[in-house]
């Protein structure tokens, strides 16, 4: 009896081709390119300039691995924005509906931030589905800050961080900011009109995660430049201190889950080297947190670790990312990929400039590496930043 199998991989190409001609919108083209490998490449052949773009920076990244989203003297009057994947030193130059004269705020799950002016009006762009959503302003409740944002509101937000997808979970996300000279804590779970502030205290908070809080679901914690770790009631606003405080010899100190589950800290230490006009990155060091119980308390303090091993990380602006050298083998193992900090606004003993202070440094080894270089002297230039491609939706 003849088996009633079809092997759709080999359909005739210009079957392929009749079914392509149907294709209105770049899911289409996803979807496709899905089915098989042959299909993938015939996908590329059959899609619009604008979609093979798209297309070839899915497969560059597959939709986890960050990319460098960087503007060059060339593009920068343009619409157009660059996609630098550091694996391959591959440049993909793409049509993109977000603001050439902007700085990023950061960039989480995909999703990248502005601010509007000095109203203070943050909005979430994903550039590929081209998602916009405004969130409500950013008001200082305290007012100290009111000169500060008239002269530079790109700065008064240091870093802004998801709790997950908008696209995924539109009526179940928080959004993060660290703000103001002093670097406070403000949340806006989705939906509310207003930010709920955790406290007045200043604790000049580095970094922010969601991270699997012991079967509870994901708990927000904060890590300060002491490398004090607190955890946010989200009900009350307030935050319990887990880690004692240290001497602050770190500049910025970096919250990245690991593949393993562990929660790490990354600390990181720049100096002025000789005949050098700014500062720049010469350590970096990595900490696991570690839980026990003293009698019927919890505590925690940072142990220092020395490998990542098969583990890259991925740091700056951005949501910290990590992901395993065993999944992209083209990733350096033990390594961290950083760009450089774009903070005009750090602390009285964190000073250094904007510069060009972006590489990859090897724990085993201690060493550096370039990955990207653009004009460290253009200061029309906005530096690159961490950012995965998430074509959701499209």
């Amino acid at each position: 009896m003849a088996s009633s199998h079809r092997d759709w991989a080999w359909l005739p190409i210009n079957l392929l081709y009749s079914i392509a001609e149907k294709f209105v919108k770049f899911s289409d083209y996803k979807h496709f390119s899905a089915v098989c490998q042959r299909w993938r490449h015939h996908a590329l052949d059959l899609a619009t300039d604008d979609y093979k773009q798209r297309l070839r920076i899915l497969k560059a990244c597959h939709n986890k691995l960050p990319m460098l989203m960087i503007d060059t003297k060339e593009n920068h009057e343009s619409d157009e924005r660059c996609l630098f994947s550091v694996t391959e030193g591959i440049t993909y130059r793409v049509q993109l509906p977000v603001p050439c004269n902007k700085r990023f705020l950061g960039s989480s799950f995909g999703w990248l931030f502005t601010v509007e002016d000095k109203t203070m009006v943050i909005i979430l762009l994903n550039p590929f589905t081209g998602g916009a959503i405004p969130l409500p302003p950013l008001k200082d409740p305290h007012g100290d800050y009111e000169d500060y944002i008239d002269n530079d509101p790109e700065h008064f937000v240091t870093k802004v961080v998801l709790s997950s997808d908008p696209f995924l979970s539109p009526n179940n996300y928080e959004v993060v900011v660290i703000y103001g000279g002093m670097h406070r804590l403000a949340i806006l779970e989705c939906g509310k009109d207003s930010w709920n502030f955790v406290d007045k205290a200043p604790f000049v908070y580095s970094d922010v995660i969601y991270y699997p809080d012991q079967g509870r679901g994901r708990g927000l914690y904060a890590v300060n430049y002491w490398r004090e770790l607190v955890k946010i009631d989200m009900g009350s606003s307030t935050k319990e201190v887990l880690t004692k405080r240290t001497a602050a010899d770190a500049q910025v100190a970096y919250l990245v889950q690991s593949q393993e589950g562990d929660l790490l800290l990354v600390e990181r230490f720049w100096l002025k080297p000789d005949c050098e006009i700014f500062m720049k990155t010469w350590r970096f060091r990595v900490f696991k947190l570690l839980q026990y119980s003293t009698g019927e308390t919890e505590a925690a303090t940072w142990v220092p670790i020395k490998s990542l091993g098969s583990q890259a990380l991925f740091l700056g602006d951005n949501h910290s990312v990590c992901v395993s050298t065993l999944e992209f083998p083209e990733c350096l193992p033990n390594c961290i990929y950083y760009t450089a900090q774009y903070h005009i606004d750090l602390p009285p003993y964190v000073c250094h400039g904007i510069d060009e202070d972006s590489g990859i440094f090897s724990l085993e080894e201690g060493s550096f590496q370039s990955h990207y270089l653009s004009d460290p002297f253009n200061m029309n230039v906005l530096p690159p930043i961490w950012f995965v491609p998430n074509m959701k939706g499209t």
